[in-house]
């Protein structure tokens, strides 16, 4: 089972929650689980399709090719801007 943490309007599109689990083996490509994220949440995997919402695994921006293990951090990262 794979924990996804959701900050900003990828959290509101999920109906405010702040993680999503998901059964998916570990061993699998991030392009699973976009394609699996499109399925079940099609705004959020709309997003990541149109690179407005980046995929992070262990705090670096991973990849369609990257690898995801069970114990792996992941994150959706929308849009963000800094201060002054």
């Amino acid at each position: 089972m794979l924990t996804i943490k959701l900050f900003g309007m990828v959290k509101m599109l999920a109906q405010q929650q702040k993680e999503l689990s998901l059964d998916l083996p570990s061993g699998q490509t991030v392009k699973l689980l976009v394609e699996f994220l499109n399925a079940e949440y099609p705004d959020i995997g709309d997003l990541i399709l149109k690179k407005k919402v980046l995929v992070s695994v262990n705090q670096e921006i991973a990849h369609p090719d990257t690898v995801i293990n069970g114990e792996d951090e992941i994150a959706l990262l929308p849009p963000f801007a800094g201060g002054a």
